[in-house]
């Protein structure tokens, strides 16, 4: 596994390409903070976008996911962000994004299959 940590002005991109790459796959949303632990607050729901807006310190990363079908659109905002991170395997396929905030918590995207998009239903793709 290899963590990959992108620069502050790079998330937009980041963001956007992890989305492109991943849009409709099932994720999951775990919130680490030290006061509360872990608190889960999506399983298993299909990704629709990951967005990066920076305004200086005052940025947000939101994650927007939707239930079976398209239905019931959930979106999670994470203020101040301080890092992002990814995690790959060694093959290259994504498996997570990490995401600090100022408020010293850490909000992980999972993805619940780690598979290179170029692989995805076992055909290679040109």
């Amino acid at each position: 596994m290899q963590t990959i940590e992108i620069p502050p002005q790079r998330w937009p991109q980041a963001c956007d390409a992890f989305s492109a790459a991943h849009e409709g796959w099932l994720i999951s949303i775990d919130v680490l903070a030290s006061d509360l632990g872990a608190q889960p607050e999506v399983r298993d729901l299909a990704l629709v976008g990951i967005v990066a807006e920076s305004h200086d310190r005052n940025g947000t990363i939101t994650i927007s996911v939707a239930g079976p079908s398209g239905a019931a659109h959930t979106t999670h905002t994470i203020h101040a962000p301080t890092r992002v991170q990814l995690e790959r395997t060694e093959a290259g396929a994504d498996v997570a994004m990490q995401i600090e905030s100022a408020e010293k918590s850490t909000t992980i995207v999972r993805l619940r299959t780690a598979a290179r998009p170029d692989t995805v239903d076992g055909i290679v793709k040109p």
